[in-house]
């Protein structure tokens, strides 16, 4: 993509950037923070980003949506070790593209435990960018959500003919879960080509809530590998990658089984062009997964054989995208095309009764192709950026049926499947997504900014094609059992932000209100079908939830914040709210953030390095009473951290999490399913206790 420098203050080109650098604690020295200098904006209006090339193996977290706690207005929820899905102002799961090195992520299991920031370790990432507000339609497909895009440290074309080698070997360790990271990256490069190779490995045994409670099922084992090549002239680039994804034996404990296995392969090339004045540019990936779940042999095993179950998943992918930009009336007009092809199979068996045997998915294809176009550039003072895309979603499913089962159980899903595969699984969703976003400077210290977008999103595969009461919801960890709903229509949103950049002298702030109401929204209701609650009754206790369409609204504000007390110590910060809320019914929207705040005063001179982190979080009252989700009470933990860099290529590290041992509940955590846990069976997961670690990176 084409880029042009712009002179800003670096805490002003992309808004709450100092925060995110300097609240992932603990961070090496940055050069001249404070210091005007000349960046290159690519594109993207008001984004953050978190440049993790400094030293990615300083953050102490293991799943790297994590890291979105640290973005305004982002925050994750936590079903596992590993199993983060990301949150936007409200909304997560399906709802928030994520790219991975500008590619459509794949989640291969219909639980989502891998969600797609599984895939890109933090030891391995380059940066995370979050695009604040209303997401441009070049970005992504569906990003109704929010979009975000994380890229892994495959490193730099050289300088020269000269080939060099270069690299870093990176190392932690986390006291609370006895927990170890690992990560090499080296590369081969000359001005024309790169050869690199990454490899990751993360361990860990349960998280210790303090010296007598453990959290049961959030042991974890990943291994990531990756090797790519990228070739370089004048006028054009290519890089051409494959990469696995190995994870063993992790807990999922908000959810009714454990990962046995995900094995995920992925390979892909990005491509640009420059003709003239014109620059082309695509990408083609393909990304397959197998992944295999179970519920008896990394917890408790269910007291009857007969309940014994594991869930053979697999999915696989073909993305690909192609654009032209080129200068249009002061500024640059961009038209492509892109699509995603998916398929998802899911089979439920037990393994002490061979004809048990449950289609959950049977071939479910959701294919997305769309056309934009988009304009950016300069009106006067205003800086525009607007664009339109017309998306089409295909979506099918091959017959399902069960087998094994007895009595009345039996007779219930032979009726359910009966009716599934008598009904009208081909559907098609065509919509219309538009976006436009607009910034000017008020004076010297203060730049407006604004946006308005309608966005859509068409049903996920396990919306519409459930077709027995399960919880295989995509993630959602409410504990209840849903079906899917065949007659959906697509959620569609229009949204309003506002919000404005501030600096002056030593200060600066960067706060945004927005406003999104949600038309046919997709969440469960309580279910008509006499069949699927009589057969959810017998397996759960309750009655099932169906997916249908109802109207929503969310609504908030989020800032990035900090002042600068002496040339060596400063104040970074970030502030984030949102409310969601139904517009059809008095209830509010399920798994909703808090009030949350993180503050961090960094001192840093020289080599070193010192942080120390406030991080509060509100109450939450305002929950879902249809999803019988429960309140929690505020809590604040105290973080430290430091750094010294020995020599130019050595860095040690070292902090401690949860200083007091305070003990606390995440309201995005879901609740617990193991009940091989100090925590009961339906209680929300409390919060890890304190946590000391120590890294190191080596840089040749």
């Amino acid at each position: 993509m084409e880029t042009w420098p712009v002179k800003r203050d670096i805490r002003r080109s992309t808004t709450a950037v100092a925060t995110l650098l300097l609240t992932a604690l603990p961070m090496p020295l940055l050069a001249d923070h404070a210091t005007p200098e000349e960046i290159h904006v690519t594109g993207e209006q008001s984004t953050n980003k978190l440049p993790l090339e400094i030293e990615p193996a300083n953050i102490p977290v293991v799943d790297t949506s994590a890291l979105l706690k640290r973005v305004p207005g982002a925050n994750v929820n936590s079903n596992g070790p590993i199993t983060g899905i990301a949150q936007y102002r409200g909304l997560y799961g399906d709802r928030v593209s994520i790219h991975i090195d500008h590619a459509p992520t794949l989640t291969g299991g219909p639980n989502a435990m891998d969600a797609p920031l599984t895939y890109t370790p933090p030891l391995l990432l380059k940066s995370l960018k979050v695009d604040r507000g209303i997401a441009p339609v070049s970005a992504a497909q569906e990003s109704l959500g929010g979009h975000m895009t994380a890229t892994l440290d495959r490193g730099e074309f050289g300088s020269s003919d000269e080939f060099e080698f270069s690299g870093a070997l990176s190392s932690r360790f986390n006291d609370n879960s006895d927990g170890s990271s690992s990560a090499l990256k080296s590369t081969l490069t000359n001005q024309h080509h790169k050869l690199s190779a990454l490899y990751s490995h993360d361990e860990g045994n349960e998280t210790r809530i303090d010296s007598d409670d453990e959290i049961g099922g959030t042991q974890y084992r990943r291994g990531r590998y990756d090797i790519s090549y990228g070739w370089q002239n004048e006028s054009s680039r290519i890089e051409i990658y494959t990469g696995e994804l190995d994870t063993r034996d992790t807990g999922t404990p908000s959810l009714p089984m454990d990962i046995n296995y995900i094995d995920g392969d992925t390979v892909g090339t990005n491509v640009s062009t420059t003709i003239g004045e014109m620059v082309l540019s695509g990408h083609l990936s393909y990304n397959h997964v197998d992944h295999l779940m179970d519920n008896f042999s990394q917890r408790t095993a269910p007291a009857s054989l007969m309940s014994y179950r594991a869930n053979n998943a697999s999915a696989h992918n073909t993305a690909w995208s192609l654009q032209a930009r080129w200068p249009m009336a002061n500024g640059f007009l961009t038209v492509g095309s892109d699509g995603n092809e998916t398929v998802h199979t899911a089979t439920i068996t037990n393994p002490n009764n061979a004809m048990f045997e449950v289609a959950n998915f049977n071939d479910a294809e959701r294919d997305t192709y769309g056309i934009f176009t988009e304009w950016e550039g300069d009106i006067g003072e205003w800086h525009v950026q607007t664009g339109a895309r017309i998306n089409r979603v295909k979506m099918d499913s091959e017959s399902v049926g069960a087998s094994g089962m007895m009595g009345m159980m039996a007779m219930n899903a032979n009726m359910l499947a009966t009716a599934f595969n008598n009904g009208d699984l081909d559907e098609d969703f065509t919509y219309l997504d538009l976006a436009l976003n607009l910034s000017r400077p008020l004076n010297e210290t203060t730049t407006l900014n604004m946006g308005l977008g309608r966005k859509n999103r068409a049903p996920s595969y396990q919306e519409r094609y459930l077709w027995l009461p399960l919880a295989a919801t995509g993630g959602l960890a409410d504990g209840r059992n849903y079906i899917g709903n065949l007659d959906l229509d697509e959620e569609t949103a229009h949204e309003i932000t506002l919000g404005f950049d501030w600096q002056n002298g030593a200060a600066w702030v960067t706060p945004q209100v927005f406003y999104r109401r949600i038309d046919d929204y997709i969440q469960g209701v309580p279910s008509t079908n006499a069949t699927a609650n009589m057969l959810s009754t017998m397996m759960s206790g309750q009655a099932a939830l169906m997916f249908d369409n109802v109207d929503a609204k969310m609504y908030g504000a989020d800032m990035g914040y900090g002042y600068t007390l002496t040339e060596t110590l400063r104040l970074e910060g970030n502030l984030s709210y949102v409310r969601g809320k139904r517009r059809d019914e008095s209830d509010d929207l399920y798994r909703v953030a808090p009030l949350n705040n993180r503050l961090a005063l960094i001192y840093e001179q020289h080599a070193v390095m010192l942080s120390l982190e406030s991080v509060l979080y509100a109450k939450q009252n305002k929950v879902s009473d249809f999803n019988a989700e429960e309140k929690t009470s505020g809590y604040g933990i105290i973080n430290l951290a430091g750094s010294y860099r020995l020599t130019r290529q050595l860095t040690f590290s070292g902090g401690v999490e949860n200083l007091f041992d305070n003990r606390y509940q995440d309201h995005l955590a879901g609740y617990n399913r193991n009940a091989d846990s100090d925590i009961a069976v339906g209680d929300r997961l409390t919060g890890p206790g304190r946590n000391i670690y120590l890294a190191a990176t080596l840089h040749w």
